[in-house]
């Protein structure tokens, strides 16, 4: 399977692997989306910073479970933010997240899921059904699906 190209093609390939078969039929429900941290756009950037340091987490969604206005990652805290913070850091989180992030449906076969975040550079994609938040994911969710799915990839040093 390569990234950056459209998946859609693979459904009608001829036999597949195990590892490609799981990914094409199993769902991104099934990797467990994790409830968001969702805060203001008029939150400060400082207390943005303190919740994704106390939560332990890489990002928060901005708006409401209603509307997802943006999304702030660490990515985001390093690119955006880190090199002038003192000058920053009471402004408001809207002038510095991600507008209109990406999401997915919660019906999604993860390999649609994988090709999404490997082209659009994404670590993290919301997850919705129905149109409703359901949660987020994370690289690190495909991961450890993966790792537990097939554990013969993990192979120690």
């Amino acid at each position: 399977v390569c990234c950056s190209k459209d998946l859609t093609s693979l459904e009608n390939l001829g036999p597949k692997s195990e590892m490609e078969q799981s990914i094409l039929e199993t769902s991104v429900a099934n990797l467990g989306p994790k409830i968001p941290v969702i805060v203001s756009p008029e939150i400060s950037v400082e207390n943005v910073i303190t919740i994704l340091k106390e939560n332990h987490i890489g990002c928060v969604l901005v708006g409401s479970s209603n509307r997802i206005e943006g999304i702030f990652s660490e990515r985001d805290a390093l690119n955006k933010v880190a090199s002038h913070f003192e000058d920053v850091a009471q402004q408001p989180i809207s002038r510095f997240m991600t507008p209109d992030p990406e999401t997915l449906d919660a019906t999604t076969p993860i390999a649609f899921a994988i090709n999404e975040m490997s082209v659009g550079h994404f670590r993290h994609l919301p997850v919705t059904y129905q149109g409703k938040l359901e949660g987020i994911i994370s690289i690190r969710d495909m991961l450890q699906f993966l790792s537990s799915k097939f554990p013969d990839l993990i192979q120690a040093s």
